[in-house]
């Protein structure tokens, strides 16, 4: 099927799937018509992934398969309808071989359970993928007992294996990693139903997995469900990971960098620090995770590993209406910072290195825009924002349950930008969106 241009309307099938649905998009949203005597500029591409007006579909991410970078896959959240507060079955699941012009949509592989939730996706060097998710159902008792999964592909998308169980239990942040220099795999996911997160850590590419190791930091007790005991370690942790050493973040009156260097069993706690010596100051404003609907959701402050220079990682924080990033190049013992990015009414922002070590971040809005920014010097500094969506949409019912982040991948060409507006339910429901965003768009005249 078309897209329709202006829209991007994307066709797909049910979501209880027995075949494949491809989604393509018509040239005339990815290249402008150049005028006489100047070149052709390209433009920025950007679909509907989901296009299902009676579902929610959120938090969708991407990634790049480094051995082919025209090899994408995408995933996201399907839900209820508001005000339903459970996965309908299978998660969204794409693929595309020609940078995201074209989509293949697949089979989300449940296993014996028969809902998913939270999926994420990552990648290794050989260009194997990799999703994870929650399982769910069939009722609340078994989701007390219910596991992260992960499963693979190992031909770009097309098939998957059935899902393999980790030790992790289902969580209110699970997330996935790949160390692209070991090709390590780690799953992020709750040492007790929903939280404290814990890694757990796969060498044989998520065939099986080593025993859950706490990741630091502090420990709230929040009550999810009124039929059970608080869960402590609201709201989680991110995860980043490269050439074997191991991070993660958190705040309380400052915010610190925990480093491992053996898969999470040790951890050394070191300050995050402005150039000038100074720890930082706890993240403020309305990015902060509040425990409700709609509230921000994700663990927070952010991290990311540069794959191309081991050691070198960057750390995002919210300071009310601006995002601050810090990065170390020595795996925590000395910063520079804060490159300040303005980013007003900032929801779901998400920060990633791409293979080069270019660092983007973006955010969407509250009515609802999505902009990026890059940076072509390792986090230093960064580009003005470029707005990703041709067209402001509304909000619907966005947040948790089903909507807790955003997503960028960057390689050598495109900015990759997914988020969730509400562009066929203006009422209700959630979209998942996609968008291909040309890197030159991003870099000054002459640089």
């Amino acid at each position: 099927m078309t897209l329709l241009p202006g829209r991007s309307r994307a066709i797909v099938c049910g979501i209880a799937l027995s075949a494949v649905a491809v989604l393509s998009v018509t040239s005339v949203t990815s290249v402008a018509q150049a005028e006489p005597g100047k070149p052709v500029r390209e433009r920025i591409l950007e679909i509907n992934m989901t296009n299902t007006p009676d579902l929610k579909e959120g938090q969708p991410a991407v990634v790049i398969n480094p051995k082919n970078p025209r090899n994408l896959v995408f995933t996201s959240t399907v839900f209820q309808p508001h005000p339903g507060l459970y996965p309908i079955g299978e998660c969204f699941l794409a693929y595309s071989q020609d940078r995201g012009q074209t989509w293949t949509r697949v089979p989300w592989p449940l296993g014996d359970r028969p809902q998913c939730g939270e999926p994420n996706v990552a990648v290794d060097a050989k260009g194997t993928f990799y999703i994870l998710n929650n399982q769910v159902g069939p009722d609340s008792t078994a989701n007390q007992t219910n596991r992260v999964v992960v499963s693979r592909s190992l031909d770009g998308g097309r098939t998957w294996s059935g899902p393999v169980t980790t030790p992790l239990v289902l969580s209110g942040a699970p997330k996935l990693r790949v160390d692209t220099a070991t090709g390590k795999v780690y799953a992020v996911g709750g040492l007790k139903w929903q939280y404290p997160s814990a890694v757990s850590v796969s060498a044989d590419r998520g065939q099986t997995w080593g025993s859950p190791r706490l990741i630091p930091g502090p420990q709230p007790c929040v009550v999810v469900s009124p039929q059970a005991p608080p869960a402590c370690g609201y709201p989680g942790r991110e995860l980043a990971v490269h050439g074997g050493i191991l991070v993660s973040a958190s705040q309380e009156s400052v915010v610190t960098l925990h480093v491992s260097r053996d898969d999470g069993q040790t951890w050394t706690d070191l300050p995050v620090t402005g150039g000038n010596g100074t720890p930082v100051p706890a993240g403020s404003g309305p990015l902060l995770p509040v425990p409700q609907q709609r509230g921000a959701a994700d663990p927070i402050p952010w991290v990311s590993a540069d794959p191309s220079q081991s050691g070198r990682f960057a750390v995002m924080v919210p300071r009310d209406g601006n995002l601050e990033v810090y990065v170390t190049k020595d795996a925590g013992k000395t910063w520079t910072g804060p490159a300040v990015i303005a980013a007003p009414d900032a929801q779901r922002p998400w920060m990633d290195f791409g293979p080069n070590g270019y660092l983007g971040v973006m955010w969407r809005t509250s009515a609802v825009d999505a902009f990026s920014v890059v940076s072509f010097d390792h986090g230093r500094s960064f580009s003005a924002p470029v707005k990703v969506n041709r067209e402001t949409e509304p909000a619907a019912h966005a947040g948790p349950p089903g909507d807790r982040w955003s997503w960028i991948a960057l390689d050598d060409n495109y900015a990759y930008v997914t988020w969730s507006d509400g562009r066929d339910n203006d009422l209700t429901e959630l979209d998942a969106i996609f968008s291909r965003v040309p890197l030159s768009l991003y870099r000054k005249p002459g640089r």
